[in-house]
């Protein structure tokens, strides 16, 4: 039985890595049960023009967005957009630097074949060929999205979502900001399977430090609400603390100076108010009209070309 799938994949001027990729797609899903495929490229308004020849005889669509949106948000328009045309049964995201290697992607659809039809499949990093430095920088990443959230992300965009829950995905506000961290608070039934991150065609990466604590952040933005009540949990037992710290000072008349602790508590003090704050800000900013990606989309494209 043939199947027919869309794969999404924003791009800023990695133009040569695209029609790399579409070769090597091709060499792995012709002889497959997944031959009738295409291409979405979510254009991410780039400074540079394509070679529409080097792409012909290809199954390619370019989405051209009128302003640089950033990788989520142009994958948040590349799924609304296959979600108004709803022909395909399974809907691909990839990024088009060949890090999510074309045979991988094989294996995660197959996986999505012979799982459940209402279940996102998520490539999990096993290795990564990252610096020493980046390595170490993602692992903290990794426990300070846990503590602030209490969750568990450990794989990215490259994914494959049923033809069942596209619309679902679409209507998460969410992966605006950040897509699987959208797709795991949005309780979705999702799960990962353990590939190795590829290394990149050619080129350098655009992904710098900078970018990649926004990207860290967008995550966590994600669980804004939880992240503010869980500081606020945080910020209380600290100042428990300190209370009982003041209450040895005066019960054993230790040396430490007592405005010292009083200086303290009420650094706690503020903190608590400050994160009081943004705890009723962001409750009462739930009552507000969301937006949208399925409904809002359409604002971002400028054109649409098939080549």
């Amino acid at each position: 039985m043939s199947h027919k799938i869309a794969i999404i994949t924003p791009l800023f001027n990695d133009w040569d890595c695209l029609y790399k990729l579409v070769e090597d797609v091709r060499k792995v899903l012709l002889p497959t049960q997944f031959a009738d495929y295409r291409f979405v490229v979510v254009n991410d308004c780039s400074s540079l023009e394509v070679n529409k020849a080097k792409l012909e005889g290809h199954p390619v669509e370019i989405i051209n967005l009128n302003k640089n949106l950033g990788h989520q948000k142009s994958i948040a328009i590349g799924i609304s957009y296959l979600n108004e045309k709803s022909e395909q049964d399974f809907v691909v995201v990839m990024d088009v630097d060949g890090e999510d290697k074309p045979e991988h992607l094989l294996i995660l659809l197959e996986e999505a074949v012979s799982g459940k039809a209402n279940e996102i499949v998520f490539a999990r990093r096993t290795k990564r060929k990252e610096s020493f430095f980046f390595k170490i920088f993602y692992k903290v990443y990794k426990l300070i999205f846990i503590f602030l959230t209490g969750k568990v992300i450990n794989f990215g965009n490259f994914s494959v979502i049923p033809k069942k829950l596209v619309d679902n995905v679409a209507h998460i506000s969410d992966i605006w900001n950040h897509y699987p961290g959208g797709v795991i608070r949005s309780r979705l039934l999702y799960k990962s399977v353990g590939l190795e991150r590829g290394e990149r065609y050619m080129g350098k990466s655009k992904m710098n430090y900078t970018s990649l604590v926004i990207h860290g952040l967008s995550a966590v933005a994600v669980y804004v609400d939880t992240v503010s009540v869980r500081l606020l949990i945080a910020v209380c037992f600290l100042i428990l603390l300190a209370l009982f710290g003041i209450s040895l000072v005066y019960i054993f008349s230790l040396s430490i100076p007592f405005w010292g602790l009083l200086l303290f508590f009420g650094i706690l003090m503020q903190a608590f108010l400050s994160t009081l704050i943004l705890v009723f800000t962001v409750l009462s900013y739930r009552v507000n009209f969301n937006f949208l990606p399925a409904v809002h989309f359409q604002n971002y494209i400028q054109t649409v070309e098939k080549v």
